[in-house]
């Protein structure tokens, strides 16, 4: 379950007027409206005015739960009580790492520029991700032999200390021309620093720093962990990068007892897919939903980078 902590990015902002009275209406979800006097009720502030992105801000949180609670009622039955939310609300208070402990709750959510009713609403939409991960974790496939077996080479990959060195072309046949003069009898590290694209390694006689092999990209990952030690590896790698030339000069392999179990790896897959599902499913109610925002508020964009949200007007 997501902490309060990495629910509520709320930041400190220079209060403005934003406004109309606050029973204007600033937005319509599936023909029920929401007020400028809801989205208001969410928002701490000492000072009577609020600042037109943080109203955006706070106004997209209240469309978003809007669309939550009836996509989720409608394709699970889910509808937490009242009792249930204020529990949640609750436990997401006492969960917060770092909070002084004579911290009140009335302080904790002032310091933070939200309202209790705010902190309730996290908490409805905890529940509600809880439940819809259980659905589906219910349903998860289980995982192919393929599926199962790239992840015994990604685990194994990321505790693999690979020392290695590369000459990078741009060709097939430029490759093919670094493998002549070596076979010819040339230095590696003389044809690097002559011809290698990687400026970085070239400079260095193509020596790559000793790292775990999965922080290469795939291609080059798989041939180091399988390159003979010592020798120039017999196939040319093509990545998106171009393509290597390889010579691995030490691998330290794990023992057995330091890959994971195939049970992890395979709850790993699982809840991966599950992530994937309920991004899928949220991503398609929320632009699904039939939303209107007055424009003196702002324009909601169901999917962004950052999640729904509403860009501010101007000025």
């Amino acid at each position: 379950m997501k902490k309060l902590s990495s629910i509520v990015v709320v930041g400190a902002l220079i209060l403005a007027a934003c406004g109309s009275g606050s029973s204007a209406v600033a937005a319509t979800v599936d023909g029920t409206e929401i007020t400028v006097g809801q989205v208001e009720d969410l928002i701490f502030t000492d000072s009577g005015s609020i600042e037109k992105a943080q109203f955006a801000q706070f106004l997209a949180f209240q469309i978003q739960w809007a669309i939550l609670a009836d996509a989720v009622e409608a394709d699970y039955g889910f509808a937490p009580s009242d009792e249930e939310v204020m529990d949640e609300a609750d436990s997401l208070f006492e969960a917060v790492p770092d909070r002084p402990e004579d911290q009140t709750r009335e302080e904790f959510l002032q310091e933070r520029g939200i309202t209790e009713l705010f902190l309730q609403n996290i908490g409805r939409q905890a529940l509600t991700d809880v439940f819809i991960r259980e659905q589906l974790e219910a349903d998860a496939p289980e995982p192919t032999d393929e599926e199962l077996e790239n992840a015994r080479n990604a685990a194994r990959a990321s505790v693999t200390t690979v020392c290695a060195s590369h000459i990078l072309v741009g060709t097939a046949d430029e490759a093919q021309d670094v493998r002549d003069r070596l076979d010819s009898g040339e230095e590696f590290g003389v044809i690097a620093q002559e011809v290698s694209t990687d400026t970085g390694s070239g400079a260095n006689n193509g020596i790559l720093p000793c790292t775990t092999a999965d922080t290469y990209v795939p291609e080059f990952r798989d041939a180091v962990m399988v390159a003979p030690v010592g020798e120039i590896y017999s196939e040319t790698v093509e990545s998106t990068f171009g393509f290597h030339v390889i010579t691995v000069t030490d691998r330290q392999d794990p023992n057995d007892g330091d890959l994971p179990e195939d049970q992890i790896l395979i709850d790993d897959i699982k809840a991966q897919w599950v992530a994937t599902e309920l991004r899928t499913w949220f991503d398609g109610v929320m632009v699904a939903a039939d939303v209107t925002v007055d424009p003196e508020y702002g324009t909601w964009e169901p999917i962004s980078t950052s999640g729904p949200t509403i860009i501010p007007p101007q000025g």
